[in-house]
């Protein structure tokens, strides 16, 4: 009758601390390497000092808040759901954009990337200010 022996012991409790310490180390293993968005660089040109002056002045774009653009010497505008015709600028123009204060940056990757995609070297300026009373 020693197999009654076998099943009379106590079980033994199981500790919840090392469970629990396990599940925070891989819900903080899969926080960590998850990733809930997918980020994309921009590629744009920024200005380079060089030894010999550029005969060339670049055209001056100005975006406004609500995504169109202007030339700043009156020449070109496209509204905010016109995209940027491949003829508009010389193959060989070099661009500064120059965002609005109020324009959000979505606005400004999305007209940057459209720039770059036309193949036309894009530089970023300052903010220019929207009253047109600074800068």
């Amino acid at each position: 009758m020693q197999a009654a022996g076998l099943y009379s012991r106590k079980p033994q409790k199981i500790s919840l601390t090392a469970l629990i310490d396990v599940v925070f180390i891989l819900l903080m293993f899969f926080m960590l390497t998850s990733t809930f968005s997918q980020w994309k660089a921009v590629d744009f040109q920024s200005p380079v000092a060089s030894t010999e002056p550029s005969l060339k002045k670049p055209d001056v774009l100005i975006l406004s808040a609500d995504g169109s653009l202007r030339m700043a010497d009156g020449s070109h505008a496209f509204n905010a759901g016109e995209a940027v015709g491949a003829g508009a600028f010389a193959t060989d123009a070099v661009l500064v954009l120059l965002p609005e204060a109020d324009a959000r940056v979505q606005i400004i990757v999305s007209r940057l990337e459209e720039l770059k995609g036309l193949g036309l070297a894009v530089t970023m300026g300052g903010v220019t200010d929207p009253t047109g009373r600074g800068n």
